[in-house]
């Protein structure tokens, strides 16, 4: 699939992405995101968006409390880490940005609120942990 620079909206219910926005968005995201450049500089950014009313209508305030959208939030975000290493990709949640700047450029509602923004893109240099150094860390990290 070849898509163009637009903006895409994710659909849960039919598991596919609807253009919501023509044109390129990355110089306006990163300008929102307090100009952090690896927004302006990969191909794709997700942004990760929450409609708290969804959560306290099924568990009431307590939703807010225990932070249940933002756990889940973190699990995305986990999600999106691990697939981007598998491709040999990078990315890095961004969570500095003005929502209402945010809001405005991806065209959301007044009721959803921008958590995260994960640009994607390719390292210049992947990196690759010998277990060797992993096992040195352990030694001289942990104590007991």
């Amino acid at each position: 699939m070849n898509l163009s620079s637009r903006v895409y909206y994710y659909d849960v219910k039919t598991h596919s992405i609807v253009m919501v926005k023509q044109g390129d968005v990355r110089k306006d995201l990163s300008r929102a995101a307090l100009g952090q450049k690896w927004i302006m500089i990969a191909p794709v950014s997700i942004v990760i968006t929450a409609i708290y009313e969804r959560s306290t209508h099924r568990y009431g305030e307590k939703g807010i409390r225990y932070g249940y959208v933002h756990i889940e939030v973190g699990h995305v975000g986990q999600n999106i880490y691990l697939q981007a290493v598998a491709l040999g990709l990078g990315t890095v949640a961004v969570g500095a940005f003005y929502d209402e700047e945010i809001r405005r450029i991806v065209g959301t509602s007044e009721n959803e609120n921008p958590i995260y923004i994960m640009p994607i893109g390719y390292p210049k240099q992947v990196y690759k942990l010998k277990l060797s150094i992993l096992v040195e860390h352990y030694k001289t990290q942990r104590r007991g």
